[in-house]
């Protein structure tokens, strides 16, 4: 019986040892030429975010408009409802984002073998800076809690988000609770919630307070001050000593 090739089995063994890098190279090619596209979505997409956190901090949700966002982005109309559905997906997706930013800020945050005072007080001033300086997450958050919260609360990547927060300042306060140096009885959500009161005060009424005091709350020099009272603040609350805040020299 004759096989299917007259070549010989080493000459055929040969030749698709040949072949077989052909198909790699052919391969590579094509992720080559792939790539590309897929960066530019990518880049595409973040701009339509950027361009949605901006439009919806400034005129709310209900104020916003998909006209402006797609001019403001260089994207038409059927870019945002390719990448996000809807407008209410695309405020959603805005949101996270918005949160995303601080919460990634949060994990850059590195407080190994370093004294739970200072631990805390470095939190305390990352979130000081960053609501004082980004330009839309305060906003956001209060046009968000006009409509009552209703969109967050389809978020789960929100709550998932923080959870990390939570664990670190945790860990930050079972540190110094081993030490003595802060309160047995002190929660980390409600800490939290503090610290974000003290630092998200002066920004999300910045304008009533400077007309109430005649003067511009979002002045650097002032931001320094207020800062400091902040983080003393919060030092002094946990503090295990009573009258002990364990200030933290600049």
């Amino acid at each position: 019986m004759t096989t299917a090739s007259s070549k010989p089995a080493g000459e055929r063994r040969k030749n698709s040892a040949h072949e077989e890098p052909a198909d790699t190279a052919k391969a590579a090619k094509n992720a080559r030429q792939r790539s590309p596209g897929k960066r530019n979505a990518a880049a595409t997409r973040q701009r339509i975010l950027e361009a949605a956190m901006a439009e919806f901090a400034q005129h709310g949700y209900s104020g916003s408009r998909i006209e402006r966002i797609t001019a403001s982005a260089d994207v038409n109309v059927g870019m945002i409802y390719h990448y996000f559905g809807n407008k209410d997906d695309l405020y959603l997706a805005a949101l996270e984002a918005s949160y995303k930013i601080i919460r990634d800020r949060e994990q850059t945050l590195d407080v190994t073998g370093t004294d739970p005072r200072s631990a805390l007080a470095a939190l305390i001033e990352l979130t000081f800076d960053f609501l004082s300086t980004d330009p839309h997450f305060v906003r956001l958050i209060m046009n968000e809690n006009l409509m009552m919260g209703r969109t967050a609360q389809r978020s789960a990547t929100i709550p998932h988000m923080t959870r990390p927060l939570l664990d670190s300042l945790s860990n930050i306060l079972t540190l110094g609770q081993e030490q003595d140096i802060f309160k047995q009885n002190v929660d980390a959500e409600s800490l939290y919630i503090s610290i974000l009161g003290l630092c998200f005060i002066h920004v999300s009424n910045r304008h009533t307070l400077s007309s109430m005091f005649q003067h511009d709350f979002s002045e650097p020099q002032w931001l320094d001050q207020r800062k400091s009272i902040v983080v003393q603040t919060i030092l002094s609350f946990v503090s295990a000593i009573e009258g002990q805040s364990g200030s933290i020299s600049p």
